[in-house]
């Protein structure tokens, strides 16, 4: 099971939601910690695949190309490092919460403890959490594009070493094995830049999913207490008969 949902602070928060009959309360904040697991899990994944991708552009011969990637890789990592980070704060601002609504509850009662919750704003951080992952997706697309240009570039450089002369042939035929080779490592860059890109993309829908996602179901309970209350109206008012009184 997930080591935030077993935090001794948690697990009572959610015993104390439960027992209240705070279970669309318990629901939300049980996404919440959903998602925070994904994204550890997502961006795990990509760091590890980030620095196998490392050690083979530093196998790339053209050291402009080569440089141009490890710049492209050190760049990806920090955003997927940014990520983590931001798993790191959202766990402790969680448990953090979780503390403070549990203390405000047992010294102010329910209608504290469920203002509490609500203050916890899982919908707008989960808003947050979209924006960001958005921002990450649009930058790896950008990255996506200057290795195709790389690519381009090299296959440039190959056409141009054919129309050499027969003088460097041996040269040019090494150096044309090269470039393939180089070719060969940005295409994988790229796939995995791309990769990286889809991934920021879906954490980003996910995020944006739940938070819809809670606000429906606020909807949809605001409309059934505004049902019930009319509901509640028309039945007195049929038990009150101006007719029959008299």
């Amino acid at each position: 099971m997930d080591a935030l949902k077993t935090n001794p602070q948690t697990s009572e928060l959610f015993s104390a939601l439960e027992q209240n009959g705070m279970n669309k309360e318990k629901a939300e904040i049980g996404a919440l910690m959903d998602y925070i697991s994904e994204m550890e899990t997502a961006l795990t994944g990509m760091l590890n695949e980030m620095k196998e991708m490392r050690e083979e552009i530093s196998l790339i011969h053209n050291s402009s190309v080569r440089t141009k990637c490890q710049n492209l890789i050190q760049k990806t990592e920090n955003r997927i490092k940014r990520g983590l980070a931001l798993v790191v704060r959202l766990k402790d601002n969680l448990i953090r919460s979780a503390g403070n609504a549990l203390k405000t509850f047992k010294e102010k009662g329910k209608e504290a403890f469920f203002s509490a919750i609500k203050a916890m704003k899982i919908p707008e951080t989960l808003d947050r959490l979209a924006s960001f992952f958005d921002r990450l997706s649009k930058d790896a697309e950008r990255d996506m594009r200057i290795v195709r240009d790389l690519r381009s570039e090299l296959t440039g450089v190959k056409h141009h070493l054919k129309n050499v002369g027969t003088l460097l042939i041996f040269r040019t035929k090494r150096e044309s094995e090269e470039i393939v080779q180089d070719k060969g490592v940005l295409s994988r860059l790229g796939r995995m830049l791309e990769k990286a890109f889809r991934g920021f993309g879906d954490l980003s829908q996910k995020a944006r999913d739940k938070a819809d996602q809670i606000r429906e179901a606020h909807v949809r309970a605001s409309v059934k207490v505004e049902l019930e209350t009319l509901k509640s109206i028309k039945t007195a008012r049929r038990g009150v008969d101006p007719f029959r009184a008299r």
